[in-house]
């Protein structure tokens, strides 16, 4: 049986891919993989992975996808640590509804993390997603998103 994934109309992240729409932050982009501030902050610096090829969840993906994707993973993880200092960094990907996933395009979290910041032991949006409480990112906080996105980025480059 497969796994249900969100019913959505249309996939953001492809919309974006293609130009359709341009309220992102992008931090870094290669062939393979573009990684972006993700809107839902509840981390300084929050990211997302994505592959550029529309596959709903990791399983989707092809095995030099699925490679790619972990190396733009390492990647980020390293630029957000160099670029946050961070105390740990949390790295998780869902697949499907039963595990809260609510874009159908396989991505990546990764989410530098601090002691005391509030999320204990988990990530706070999927308990926000169980109350249907999304604390989606406004409009005019694209710019402070772009700006961390060039924060991050800068740390790739050396």
């Amino acid at each position: 049986m497969p796994i249900e994934l969100p019913k959505v109309d249309r996939c953001v992240f492809c919309e974006r891919i293609t130009g359709a729409r341009d309220d992102w932050a992008i931090i870094d982009e290669d062939d393979d993989t573009i990684a972006f501030v993700n809107q839902l902050q509840f981390e300084e610096g929050q990211a997302l992975v994505i592959p550029r090829r529309h596959a709903p969840t990791i399983l989707d993906l092809t095995d030099e996808e699925a490679t790619a994707l972990m190396g733009a993973v390492r990647r980020i993880a390293r630029a957000l640590v160099d670029a946050f200092d961070p105390d740990g960094i949390t790295i998780y990907q869902n697949n499907g509804v039963a595990s809260l996933q609510a874009v159908p395009h396989a991505h990546v979290h990764v989410v530098p993390r601090r002691y005391g910041s509030g999320w204990g032991e988990g990530p706070p949006h999927l308990a926000a997603l169980e109350r249907g409480v999304i604390p989606m990112a406004k409009p005019a906080e694209l710019e402070r998103q772009r700006a961390l996105a060039a924060r991050i980025a800068a740390q790739l480059a050396g």
